[in-house]
């Protein structure tokens, strides 16, 4: 009698685990693929490949960067959407195709909202306000004068048409009441370039993109676009300082095609969580001005949608369209 109960014991566990097993082992089974909407070596990419990389090492499987660059980031992120949805392909997005891509593009090929499953917010960073050093803005009131002062004369240079530093400088504009001329460029290292160079007369671009220019003293550092001053840069205010209200963050974050299973989207989110609850994880990000995030996809699924619909009011306002 008792080793009728042992045997049906044991049978039970082992039926729990054959239930469990393909939950816990049957993803991934190939190698996973990011794909990220810009070329090689942008911030999308560097925190692309920091994470590809940790989670190669716990799954034993490829996690490989895939770069598809083109229309602001919107061409992976199409791609992404029409992928099997088995979480073997996977978006690595940003503000661009994820957030604000539905208000400029008027036959944009999918939807930020819908056609993603949001599996968690990797990274979250400020944007910096920045002259040329020789400029005669000594702050952000300055720069708002002078742009009162030559309307539509007063030039910035951004990252790409309904890029973060695009839309954060219209908003800024539209609560400054100023209208000024943008210059795009592809990327935040060539809009800094053209700052350096004087052919704009400001720009906004991420903090670590910002740091060697600003130590070997060619630009200054007018304001954050985060609600409080960044620890990074400690003498340089919030934009806040001086438009009550204003706050501008940039994130990337790991986005699925719409129908992956929960299971899925739910271990990427454990694992990606772990790996940024590391300390060496959290360090090298912090080598480059970001702030670990970590959200839930409930979390990240409610925080996305809010973002559409505060940018998309932005861009409309702004008149700004990318076709």
């Amino acid at each position: 009698m008792q080793m009728n109960k042992v045997a049906i014991s044991l049978c039970a566990v082992t039926m729990m685990l054959a239930t469990a097993s393909p939950h816990a082992q049957d993803y991934p089974t190939k190698p996973v693929r990011f794909v990220v909407g810009y070329t090689a070596g942008g911030s999308n990419d560097t925190v692309a490949r920091i994470v590809a990389q940790k989670l190669t090492e716990i799954w034993g499987h490829n996690v490989v960067v895939d770069n598809r660059a083109g229309a602001g980031g919107t061409i992976g992120a199409d791609q992404v959407v029409k992928a099997q949805p088995d979480g073997h392909t996977l978006f690595v997005g940003d503000f661009g195709p994820n957030v604000v891509a539905g208000g400029l593009y008027a036959k944009l090929p999918y939807d930020p909202a819908n056609d993603f499953a949001h599996v968690t917010q990797i990274v979250s960073f400020p944007l910096v306000l920045l002259v040329p050093a020789g400029s005669g803005a000594a702050g952000v009131k300055d720069l708002i004068e002078q742009a009162r002062a030559r309307p539509g004369m007063i030039k910035y240079s951004s990252s790409g048409i309904g890029s973060s530093p695009h839309l954060f400088i219209e908003k800024m504009n539209l609560m400054a009441r100023v209208s000024t001329v943008p210059v795009h460029y592809k990327g935040g290292a060539p809009a800094l370039v053209g700052l350096v160079g004087a052919e704009v007369d400001y720009t906004m671009v991420s903090v670590s993109t910002a740091l060697a220019q600003i130590g070997a003293g060619k630009i200054r550092a007018l304001a954050v676009t985060s609600a409080q001053p960044s620890p990074r840069l400690p003498n340089v205010p919030a934009l806040a300082s001086v438009l009550p209200g204003y706050e501008a963050i940039s994130l990337h974050g790991l986005h699925a095609p719409a129908q992956t299973p929960a299971r899925i989207v739910n271990k990427l989110y454990q694992d990606i969580n772990a790996i940024l609850r590391r300390p060496d994880v959290k360090e090298r990000f912090d080598s480059i001005a970001m702030d670990v995030a970590g959200s839930t996809p409930e979390e990240f699924t409610v925080f996305v949608r809010k973002q559409i619909e505060a940018w998309t009011a932005v861009a409309k306002a702004a008149n700004v369209r990318a076709d």
